[in-house]
């Protein structure tokens, strides 16, 4: 580091004894943020849900496509993440200021090139799907508007990204909270008052993530203009940030296709069992996104680790993290086991639905557990910029277990949705046993 640059910066940052509690002080607010995220799809939901049933289903067939855009440039983010988390580690504030400068502008083309896809490809990929003439015209509307969200969005990420890598993880909390306070009011002014159904929503969300994006980009201007830029080309900080950023789109893409498959062998059942995997997959949703935000925690501590060259202390962070995760699992599930059943009855009226809901909720929460050690050391992988040996691990346990096996047991030998987590349950020990692979062959090189 050059003398310059060190008197230009702010000082190296405090280093925190390792423990559980440093991991959820920064996780606390990614769950709180996470968790607010999905309730921004809830509540659209509703709301056209009492629309009409027509503009229901067309949000549902929508509104898949536009989570996929959004996955594609949210991969930028976890890159632009770890390469300030490495840096701020390291006390080098004008690389951070150049990462997170080079990041937005990048995040901001990419975001464009997505958006204008997106539009064009609005009403025939609705059709591919088999969608209705009656649900592909609101549809396509919808995914046209959202279009223009994307860049938006790909920033908003990117800035969220490069303010955890600092330690600042209330920022997505605040962002999030303010998403929904525009989304809400102005959904029901635009689906109901201006009758605009679908399309109003999509302004609504539109409108929402924009006015997020503007908080970030006021918010990062005084965190990150403070200190002038290090000299690093910005070809060059693109070209790292593209070797972590492409594996992380691949594998979260890849993700969101395999959701859709399983959807699909829950569909081959029966109506019933596609309903009730619906509402255990939405649990299994909610208490992903809190393991994913402790997660994310992990990675940001052990890169700042990693960039003060300490690897012990990072490694230390992986056991701290593991240990607040499984903490994590096992109270929300230990409720969910004593409140459940009554909770899935209020959901499903069809005592079928909730039967096979509640059939396969402890197999659910069950699959998760093996999925605690690989979320440590994958954030440890992440925080190393070794996203690709993630994504090598996902995509095998996703195409040799996951795929085949819960085929095999969920619907060739009948054994409903037990069958699919259990497939889930085969998944994440492999997965775990991939990534410890790779973790150790970190360690000794």
């Amino acid at each position: 580091m050059t003398a310059p640059e060190k008197s230009a910066g702010t000082p190296a940052p405090d280093r925190p004894r390792t423990g559980m509690r440093p991991v959820w002080r920064l996780a606390l607010p990614l769950m709180i943020a996470g968790l607010t995220q999905i309730t921004l799809n809830v509540v659209d939901t509703v709301m056209l849900a009492r629309v009409s049933t027509s503009a229901l289903s067309a949000f549902a067939l929508a509104a898949p496509i536009y989570l996929v855009a959004l996955v594609t440039v949210r991969g930028w983010a976890t890159a632009v993440q770890v390469k300030v988390a490495q840096h701020h580690g390291a006390g080098r504030p004008g690389e951070v200021a150049r990462v997170v400068r080079t990041g937005v502008l990048t995040s901001a083309v990419a975001g464009v090139a997505v958006g204008a896809l997106l539009f064009l490809i609005a009403a025939p990929v609705l059709t591919v799907l088999g969608g209705a003439d009656d649900l592909t015209g609101p549809g396509a509307d919808y995914l046209r508007v959202l279009a223009i969200a994307v860049p938006f969005a790909a920033v908003s990420f990117t800035l969220q990204g490069a303010f955890a890598g600092v330690g600042v993880t209330r920022v997505s909390m605040y962002t999030a909270l303010l998403v929904n306070a525009v989304n809400l009011p102005l959904g029901l002014l635009l689906i109901f008052g201006a009758d605009l159904g679908v399309t109003g929503a999509a302004a609504a969300t539109l409108a929402a993530t924009a006015g997020g994006t503007a908080y970030l980009l006021v918010t990062a201007r005084a965190r990150f203009s403070r200190v002038p830029p290090a000299p690093t080309g910005s070809a060059e900080i693109t070209k790292g940030l593209w070797r972590i950023g492409w594996p992380e789109m691949c594998a979260m893409g890849i993700g969101y296709l395999n959701e859709a498959l399983l959807a699909a062998f829950a569909a081959r059942m029966s109506t019933s069992d596609l309903a009730a995997y619906r509402i255990v997959d939405n649990l299994t949703l909610v208490l992903f996104t809190v393991l994913a935000s402790a997660a994310t925690a992990i990675t940001i501590l052990a890169g700042q680790s990693l960039g003060a060259d300490d690897r012990d202390r990072a490694d230390a962070w992986r056991r701290a993290g593991l240990r607040l995760l499984t903490v994590l699992l096992l109270v929300p599930s230990a409720v969910v086991l004593l409140a459940g059943r009554p909770l899935i009855s209020l959901i499903a009226s069809d005592p079928a639905v909730s039967d096979r809901a509640w059939t396969a909720t402890p197999l659910a929460l069950f699959s998760l557990a093996p999925l605690l050690a690989a979320l440590a050391y994958g954030a440890m992988l992440r925080a190393a910029g070794d996203t690709r040996s993630v994504m090598v691990a996902s995509v095998t346990g996703d195409y040799a277990v996951l795929i085949p096996l819960a085929w095999l047991l969920g619907v060739h030998l009948d054994l409903g949705l037990p069958g699919i987590y259990l497939a889930w349950a085969a998944f994440g020990t492999l997965y775990s046993l991939l990534l410890y692979r790779s973790h150790r062959r970190h360690r000794s090189s």
